[in-house]
Formats: C-alpha cells, structure tokens, sequence
C-alpha cells in the first residue's frame, strides 16, 4: 500500500513498512504517486505534525524516505517550499525547540535532506537564509564533540550557502564568529583519530576547507561602512587579518597529513593549497615560524615534483592515472604554483630554498636544460608546453620570480630557448647574455667561418654572468635544436636583425648556432668532456668540443655525412614551413642562383638578338 493510502498514520506501526520500502529502494514510486507520496511526508513531519507520536526510529525511516525521493526534483515540490525547509530544520536540531536532537541519526538525516535540497533548487537558499539556518549552522560548529558526519554535514550545507552569496558571508563573518567556529573544525580533525565511518579526516577538511575559501573570496568584496574607502589592496590586507588566526591550522593539514599517491594534489591537501591563494603577499600573511616555514615549502615543493613526475613527465607532455584530460591538469596544478610564487615574492629565506631546489647551480649542462628526469628539467620543458597554457604561464612566473625577475639570471639557469616566449609576452627583449654581439665582432666574422664565438662576445656574455652565480660564462654563438619546439626555435628568430637568414649568414653569425642532434656525430662526441665549453645561452648546455666535432667528422662515411647534411635540411625546411624563420634550403638556395644566372644570361641573349634584327633592318642584311 502506498504511503499516501494508509489512513491511520498517527500510529508509528502502521506506517512502517511502507517508509522502509520507500528508504531502501525496495519498491519504485512512479510520478504519479510521487508527489502525494512527498506531500503526505512534509505534512506528518512539521512541526506538530502525526510524526510527534512516532519514536525515533519512525521519524528517522521517515526522513530518510524523504531523502531517497528529493534526490530528483520531479513531485518533490513539497520539499523546496517555506514549509518544507522549515519541517527539515526542525528535525535536523537548526530550530530551537529541536536542538537537544543535534547528532543523532534523526538529525543527520533531515541534515542530509537540506543539503540535497539546497543543491538541486538554489531557489531555497534565501529561504533557508531568512530562517536563519546558516547562522545556526555556523554557531553548532563549534561544539567540537559533534561527530565526523555532523561536522561535514554543517560544512556542505555552509559551503553551498557562501556561493555567490556576499550577504550571508557578511553575516557570518560579523556577527556568528564563523572563522572561529570554521577554525574549530580543521583542529578537531587535525587531532582526532580515524572513527571507521565513511565520512574520513579527508571529507571533513575538504568540506570545511571549501567553506572557507568561499568566505575569503567573498570577504574583500564585502561592503563594510569602516572600510568604505578603502582601496582594493587595503581590503585584501585587512581581509587577511581576518583569517591570519588559521594559517598555522592550513599549514599544519599541509605538513601532517600524508599526501596520497601517485596524485598527491588530491583532497584536502588541494583544498588547502586554495585556500593560501587568499591570503595577501605580506609579512603578516606568512606569520608563521622559520622552521615551518621550511617545511612548508619542502612539501609544497614536493608535490609539484610528485604531480609533474608523475603527469607530466615526459617531453610528449603524457599524462597518466586520470589525469589525461588536459583542461583538468591545467586547473589543479597552477594553484599550486601560484601559492610558491607568492611566497618566492616575498623574498627572503623562502625564495632561496626554491631556488636551490628548482634551478640548482650545479645543474648537468651536457645536454639541453629542458632534457632528463630532474625536478628542474621538468619545470623548464612546461615552459614551452602548448598543451598546458595555464602551467605554462604560471611555472614561467614561478621561475622568473625566483630569478629576482632578472631576464639574464633566468636566461642562464633554463636557456633562451625556453625562455624567449614568457619575456618576449612582457615586452622584456632579448639579454645582453644572449644578444650582445660586438659590431666589431660582426665585421671581423665576414666571409669566414666561426666554429665558436669570438674572445671579445665570450668577455662581454662573461661580464653578464651573477657574481654570485658559480655557472659557467654564457658565450653566445650559433645554434638551432631540431628537437626545439616552434616556440624555442621562434625566439631565435629575435637574435637577428632580419629575419631572412641564408646558410651563409649561419657560418658567421655568432647569436644563434646549430645542434642537429644525429646518432653518427654524437655517437663520437659522446666520449669527450665539455666541462671548460662556453654554455650556449639558446640551450643551456655545453658547446661541443670543436676538436671533437672534426675527430667525429673525419671518422664519418660519405653515407653518414649525406645523411648529416639530410638533417640540416630537413631542419631548414621546417623552420620555413612554420613560419618560425624565413630559412632558405642551402641546396634550394644554390639551385635558386643557378636559374637566376640562366635566366639573365638568356635575357642578355635575347637582348642582342634583338638588336641584331634592329640593325638587319634598318640597314640591311650585310
């Protein structure tokens, strides 16, 4: 029989069977009986209601036979009414007369019902807020014994209540304590020991957590009469007065808690990593103490290490384990990498422990920057990713910042190539490091061919180099990577005054240089050292030996060298077909001159033989 059939529901046994059916699934209620089914449940649960003679197993099958029907908004109108928020309210302990019933399964279960409602019909949120439901909610989470599913249960229901809601977050901000009460969840959690209940450490931050990122970003949009003139950098510093009290307790759920594997940007630790992008970059959004302050940093560096290892590891930019999607990578990763840049921007002790572990001194510069499987290779092949603009652009800023915004520091530590895009998108040119080349150098370099850069460029790029630095001088000369992405190869194109560049011009320009990677010829220099090389500021890496390249060169077949000279055109070809550079074809180059030679030898032809027929007629044939 149907709910809405019996007639006699006053009496708990008669009604309980029908509402276990209802609550376990075990019979479907069509449309039709739907809505009679919810309008009967709402009108025996208010307050006052036949459900007043119901003992709390009753009320509770009740409830949750409410919540198995509101999960579809179909027939469910009863429920997103005035009357039915205020009958879920009462039973769930947010009205006064109730609240004795907090945490009890009755509770939870009318808790869980409002929160399904407020979700699926945001038309009920100014009714819940004029009943004051988000207050209460935000005053119960203070009671620190309430269990895990009570405290989660607030924290969705307060979560779903601050979106786009800068009234309510006034109002809990003002006059209901709520960063306290919010700080009272993350502690007890933080201190209390796994229950065994499906609702876990992790789902408590995580909801709390997301609460209270919606009230720091709503807060510094808040109208307030005392902060009327306020500008909005003084807003954003006094917002973050508000909540510095929990940046220890954020940075504790940071360090302590275990970050899952193999993707350790999961829940809460992502969560948390949002919320510090609120906090302004101050000395009083970083009270915290030295040693956690480095802690802090050891873990968050870690992570980004972990996710980019893992996702991100290899130059096809491949990702693995759920993280395939492009869009959703290039969303949880920047967060994180924006919260370092923020700490790296307020110098000190902070921005040195990431540079020595992003871009070490001591860094292998026997191959590109951007090649291999350390943390600083990793970061600097995102630079150049197109698949990821997001990381792109943020670890770019990270690395930059951690270079004191210097265009020649960074230039060094992960090569022009890498770097052209990000400086060249803020109008920063091209470094001394790299483009300056001596006039003088440059008419001496005519018509013969440079196998390394002059004494004069390698003195002026020495003079360039941090004295603090321990790197290598960065001499400029020749090189383009066949392996370099279109945007790496695209800023070379800016050493040169034109952009028309022949093969001759390559042999005597010392601002970009050539590295054909082939199997023959590295083959035979893999074995010589390039530890006294000039570092090529295109790559970041050693110049080869010259010596070596004519030992490697001299033990090449006829075979290998054709296929070498194959390669080099080949690259040519490509970097004109991309429009990177207007390179022209060497051999094409050569056959071009040879048809423009014919061409005006058959014009002089044609001329005289013209002025033969002139002359034949005007004075006859002699």
């Amino acid at each position: 029989m149907a709910y809405h059939s019996i007639h006699d529901r006053a009496t708990g046994k008669n009604v309980v069977s029908a509402l276990q059916n209802i609550a376990t699934g075990s019979i479907v209620v069509d449309y039709d009986d739907r809505k009679p089914t919810v309008d009967a449940l709402i009108h025996d649960l208010k307050e006052g209601g036949v459900a007043r003679n119901w003992n709390e197993r009753e009320r509770t099958l009740a409830i949750q036979a409410l919540k198995t029907l509101g999960r579809s908004t179909e027939g469910c109108d009863s429920i997103f009414t005035e009357e039915g928020i205020r009958t879920l309210m009462y039973h769930s302990g947010l009205h006064k007369v109730t609240e004795v019933n907090i945490d009890k399964t009755c509770s939870r279960e009318a808790l869980k019902c409002l929160a399904n409602a407020l979700l699926l019909k945001p038309s009920t949120k100014p009714t819940f807020e004029r009943l004051e439901g988000h207050s209460q909610c935000s005053v119960l989470l203070k009671r620190s014994q309430l269990s895990n599913e009570s405290q989660f249960l607030f924290s969705r229901i307060l979560f779903l209540m601050t979106i786009d809601a800068s009234t309510v977050v006034r109002s809990l901000l003002d006059h209901h304590q709520a960063v306290n009460n919010v700080g009272v969840v993350l502690k007890t959690q933080l201190a209390r020991s796994p229950d065994g209940t499906m609702f876990t450490q992790s789902m408590v931050l995580s909801e709390a957590l997301k609460y209270l990122f919606n009230l720091m970003m709503w807060d510094p949009k808040v109208e307030r009469p005392e902060e009327a003139d306020f500008t909005p950098e003084q807003k954003a510093e006094a917002s973050g007065k508000r909540f510095q009290s929990l940046l220890p307790t954020i940075i504790s759920i940071i360090i302590t808690i275990p970050t899952s594997q193999p993707n350790p940007l999961e829940p809460p630790h992502s969560h948390a990593i949002h919320v510090l992008l609120n906090f302004p970059i101050s000395a009083s959004a970083l009270l915290v103490t030295r040693s956690q302050q480095a802690t802090l940093l050891s873990v968050l560096l870690q992570i980004l290490d972990d996710t980019l290892k893992h996702s991100l590891n290899t130059d096809d930019e491949a990702s693995t384990d759920g993280m395939s999607n492009g869009t959703e990578l290039d969303e949880i990763v920047p967060p994180l990498v924006i919260v370092l840049t923020n700490i790296a921007s307020a110098g000190g002790e902070g921005r040195k422990a990431m540079k020595a572990r992003l871009l070490p001194d001591d860094v292998d510069r026997s191959r590109p920057l951007e090649k291999g499987d350390t943390f600083s290779a990793r970061l600097i092949r995102r630079m150049t990713s197109a698949r990821f603009p997001q990381i792109k652009e943020t670890v770019s800023q990270l690395l930059f910042v951690v270079c004191n915004e210097d265009p020649s520091l960074l230039t060094r530590h992960v090569g022009y190539g890498n770097a052209a895009g990000f400086l060249m998108n803020r109008n920063l040119g091209v470094p001394a490091s790299v483009s300056g080349i001596d006039s003088d150098d440059e008419e001496e370099g005519e018509g013969e061919e440079v196998d390394m850069p002059s004494k004069k460029a390698a003195a002026s790029a020495a003079a360039t180099t941090s004295p603090t630095s321990p790197l290598s001088p960065v001499t400029p000369t020749s090189a383009i990577s066949s392996s370099s992405s279109p945007s790496s190869a695209a800023t070379t194109a800016g050493v040169k005054s034109s952009t028309t560049t022949t093969v001759s011009s390559y042999t005597r320009t010392t601002s970009v240089s050539t590295t054909i990677e082939s199997a023959p010829l590295n083959r035979r220099m893999s074995s010589t050292s390039a530890s006294s090389a000039a570092v090529n500021p295109i790559t970041g890496a050693y110049y080869p030996d010259p010596s070596a390249i004519r030992t490697a060169m001299a033990d090449m077949t006829e075979e290998e060298k054709e296929e070498e000279a194959g390669r080099l055109l080949d690259l040519f070809d490509k970097l004109r077909r991309t429009g990177v550079m207007d390179v022209r074809n060497p051999a094409l180059e050569a056959g071009l001159k040879q048809r423009e030679r014919d061409r005006y030898y058959d014009e002089q032809e044609r001329k005289e033989q013209e002025e033969d027929e002139e002359l034949e007629r005007i004075y006859g044939k002699v």
